[in-house]
């Protein structure tokens, strides 16, 4: 009885505040993994010191769900299940629904073997609905029995008829076509509580919820050898609330929000409250976007632009912000953000396969497969020299030096303000790349390995790579290969990367880099030594 005392007085509250000011979102800041920050606020206008929040329901993820009085008047925040019953007028589309739509008219009804009976209407009974006591509706469909008064007998007399025999109904005057119908809705509310019972209450929320989701996209326009214009627009997907002339931040950079990988306590009324998943982490990862481009992480932003759309840093997040921004749920827009001019250079890249601490024979003398080569791409070296970072999306390079014709569509990898990307262009079929490898010398038992008794030889490799150029001009070339062993030297200069060998104690283990130039039609040799541990023999 207290309950529904308390689910009463509750729907009674509901119906003062619906006309009340409801919060209106501020701002709004989307993260490319699906989930975004809402900032509300509004005046209240509170009866007896209680505001209804309106369902639904916040869809607020643990621990980030936050309701704030700037006067410091709010004293508690609780919620309850409830159900709202609403009275819906619709088109009489049945027979049992015309025939209670038409109750105390006379009407004669054909039943499916040809019988008739004329009578007025009296009822149509439908036996309650499946749900608890507190949520019970009645149900009319074809099994629904019609009760006629019949008038050609007489002293009178009434018959009850199922719905599903009645196959035709002739009214002796106009029938209505409309039938009132009672829906019953489960909802959830939030009350909030005031110290004071001051009409008008302010109040801020702040919470973070899944279903907005914004994935970056660019486009590289080739003007010139050296020069394009580098654009970015964002894509908005809006699956969680109507916005209107609302801030909204399209956030670059990773975000830490550990725990909030399940409903807030206070609107999880489906009762799946379950321990937290410590595999599940938020990231600003392109591979959680819709849809996924790869997994590729976005770093520390730079300053803000100084055109097109306003940018900030906060700690180590970039925001773009959009101001008056307008979209309604299900809603999908895309927003300009930038264009810049930008400078490039051509370079073509080959990754060559690394070696391995498990090979114990080497050749003694360089072995190049006739035909055989590996894969050199036309990339396009492309430096950050804006104002902003460039975070990580799919980018679309067309050229526009000889009309404006598709290229390619590769990854455009997190670039900060001064820093340097390469995006693929198309694998270049006129230049040639090969390696080969061959042993210069060995000393057999150079180190042993007492605990597992194994005896390794200190082997030292000459690596040669030969590259051919059958084009009409000069390339810039970028070789790359990681390289297992202790590095001595190379006829043409390398960069180094040392990584870690967590297998192997003996040998390290390195990325290295040379950039270099090949002329027209030209060939060119580099040479490399380096000495590598291997099991002996």
């Amino acid at each position: 009885m207290k309950k529904q005392v308390i689910l009463t007085y509750l729907a009674a509250l509901a119906c003062l505040s619906l006309n009340a000011q409801n919060l209106q979102t501020k701002s709004v800041s989307i993260f490319k993994n699906g989930q975004s920050f809402f900032i509300k606020s509004g005046t209240l206008q509170v009866q007896d010191g209680k505001w209804l929040l309106p369902d639904p329901a916040p869809a607020a993820l643990y621990g980030t769900l936050w309701f704030s009085s700037p006067e410091g008047t709010l004293t508690k925040v609780e919620s309850y299940p409830d159900t709202l019953r609403e009275q819906k007028t619709e088109t009489a589309t049945a027979i049992h629904d015309l025939l209670r739509a038409n109750t105390g008219k006379t009407a004669t009804v054909t039943l499916e073997g040809g019988s008739s009976f004329t009578g007025v209407v009296e009822r149509v009974e439908a036996a309650a609905g499946g749900m608890p006591a507190a949520r019970q509706i009645a149900v009319f469909n074809e099994s629904s029995m019609v009760t006629l008064r019949i008038t050609e007998i007489p002293n009178g007399g009434w018959v009850t008829i199922p719905a599903n025999e009645i196959r035709f109904v002739i009214f002796k005057e106009k029938p209505s076509a409309t039938v009132s119908r009672e829906t019953v809705t489960p909802r959830n509310l939030i009350e909030l509580g005031f110290s004071t019972k001051k009409a008008s209450q302010p109040v801020d929320l702040m919470y973070l919820a899944n279903g907005l989701n914004w994935a970056p996209q660019y486009l590289l326009e080739l003007t010139a050898e050296n020069s394009a214009t580098l654009t970015l627009q964002g894509e908005v997907a809006n699956n969680l609330e109507d916005l209107t002339s609302t801030e909204v931040n399209l956030v670059v950079g990773v975000p830490n929000f550990q725990y909030a990988d399940r409903p807030a306590f206070l609107i999880d009324f489906l009762q799946m409250i379950v321990p937290r998943s410590s595999v599940q982490m938020l990231s600003n990862a392109l591979a959680t976007q819709r849809p996924a481009y790869g997994d590729v992480f976005d770093e520390m932003p730079a300053p803000p632009p100084v055109s097109g759309v306003d940018g900030s840093t906060n700690e180590d997040l970039f925001f773009y912000t959009l101001k008056n921004f307008t979209l309604p749920k299900g809603g999908r827009t895309m927003q300009s953000i930038f264009s810049e001019k930008i400078e490039i250079s051509h370079v073509y890249e080959c990754n060559l396969p690394g070696n391995s601490d498990q090979n114990r024979f080497y050749d003694e003398s360089f072995l190049f497969t006739p035909g055989e080569s590996n894969k050199v791409f036309h990339t396009v070296k492309a430096a950050n020299n804006t104002k902003q970072p460039w975070t990580t999306a799919s980018v679309l390079v067309m050229n526009k030096q000889d009309g404006n014709r598709p290229v390619s569509q590769d990854l455009l990898t997190y670039t900060p303000n001064g820093g340097n990307t390469y995006i693929k262009l198309t694998e270049s079929p006129d230049v040639k790349v090969k390696q080969a490898e061959r042993e210069l010398s060995r000393q057999q038992g150079a180190y042993t390995d007492k605990r597992r008794n194994i005896y390794y030889d200190l082997v030292q490799v000459e690596g040669k790579i030969k590259v051919n150029n059958y084009k009409d001009k000069k390339l810039n070339l970028r070789l790359q290969r990681t390289i297992t062993g202790n590095l001595q030297k190379s006829s043409v200069d390398w960069q180094k990367e040392e990584i870690v060998n967590p297998n192997n104690r003996l040998n390290k283990r390195t990325n290295v880099c040379w950039e270099t130039a090949i002329g027209a039609k030209g060939e060119l040799e580099i040479t490399y030594t380096y000495e590598i541990y291997v099991p002996g023999y």
